[in-house]
């Protein structure tokens, strides 16, 4: 009797001591909460996923399909009728009142241009102005409540990030393609300014759309995809390489033709190099009749410095002459078989 009177009591101290543990251990037992097995088992970690949406939503409302309606007159043996064709591409509304940059490729020979927004609103728009050395168009809606993409004046893109392209591709609606800032395309396409190269998917009717980084910001006008010729001369297009305008290029363009109407560049009229054999820019070219033929500069001549900065780098040089209005003068430092020699010249317009 004695014995199981001791076993009993035992019993009881060591559910009382077990209880305790628990209880200290999971205080949520002492506010009545309900145990959960899946306390007892071990935590799943879920990764989160990545994800860009984001920067499309932040982007993606700014982007707008363009539908130009162009007569072609050309008559052929079998048509003698004009023929009505419409183009697609795409365009980024840049500011709140209403200007929206695309290519103008997009709306060249164009009668009349639809703007359709994201929000299902469709609105004419009106030419402002192009510029055919940056392939760039400036438009304008009169509409309310726009979307102005996300802009920063200090675009410190770099190869290897992240872009989005944003566009229209085929009339499908807004569509988004991701790939990496591949390169900065030096002089492959253009003289004056640097493309940025990306293998984001770009098709017929992304042409003007907005590439933008990981965080929704405008890093470039969607323009061109690369093309090449195959062994029996017929043009192909390369896969994985395609262009876009670099965001300040392009801002600094649309803002000169909202202000004139057109991009006003300086021109000397010689064609050079960077010099093989030492510092300078090698004149190849001097176009006839232009202001660098007319001051005296020659084929094999190195221009050494312009208005007594140094022209070590080709882009920097044409960036300069550019930059300078035309009627203006400038003062060529060259080397003619190694004799210094300064002719001035007045800058014309390109």
């Amino acid at each position: 009797m004695f014995k199981s009177l001791s076993f009993f009591i035992k019993s009881i101290l060591i559910g009382v001591v077990v209880a305790a543990v628990i209880l200290t251990l999971v205080p949520e037992l002492r506010k009545g909460s309900k145990i959960s097995f899946a306390m007892l088992s071990q935590q799943q970690v879920t990764q989160e996923k990545l994800s860009f949406n984001h920067a499309v939503n932040a982007a993606g409302p700014a982007v707008v399909n363009i539908y130009s309606q162009s007569i072609d007159n050309t008559a052929s043996f079998n048509r003698r009728q004009p023929v009505e064709r419409i183009s697609i591409g795409s365009g980024v509304i840049m500011t709140e009142s209403g200007y929206i940059l695309t290519c103008q490729h997009v709306v060249e020979n164009a009668n009349s241009i639809l703007i359709g927004l994201q929000d299902g609103r469709r609105f004419e728009a009106q030419i402002i102005g192009k510029d055919p050395i940056t392939d760039l168009a400036v438009l304008s809606i009169n509409a309310d409540n726009l979307h102005a993409i996300p802009q920063q004046n200090d675009m410190d893109t770099r190869v290897g990030d992240v872009v989005l392209a944003v566009g229209n591709p085929y009339d499908l609606g807004q569509t988004i393609t991701q790939g990496i800032v591949s390169r900065f395309s030096q002089s492959l396409f253009a003289t004056y300014f640097d493309y940025i190269q990306t293998d984001a998917v770009l098709n017929e009717g992304n042409s003007g759309g907005a590439l933008v980084d990981s965080n929704g910001y405008l890093v470039g006008i969607n323009n061109a995809n690369y093309k090449t010729f195959d062994n029996r001369r017929r043009v192909i297009e390369v896969e994985g390489v395609y262009f876009a305008i670099p965001y300040g290029l392009a801002k600094k363009v649309m803002d000169e033709i909202i202000a004139t109407g057109k991009v006003t560049r300086g021109a000397l009229g010689f064609g050079g190099q960077e010099n093989p054999v030492g510092d300078g820019i090698l004149v190849t070219a001097v176009t006839p009749d232009e202001p660098a033929e007319l001051a005296g500069l020659l084929v094999g001549d190195v221009v050494v410095a312009i208005d007594n900065v140094a022209a070590n780098d080709l882009r920097k040089t044409l960036e300069v002459i550019t930059n300078t209005l035309p009627g203006k003068t400038v003062e060529l430092q060259i080397n003619r078989n190694n004799q210094l020699l300064n002719i001035v010249v007045v800058v014309a317009e390109l």
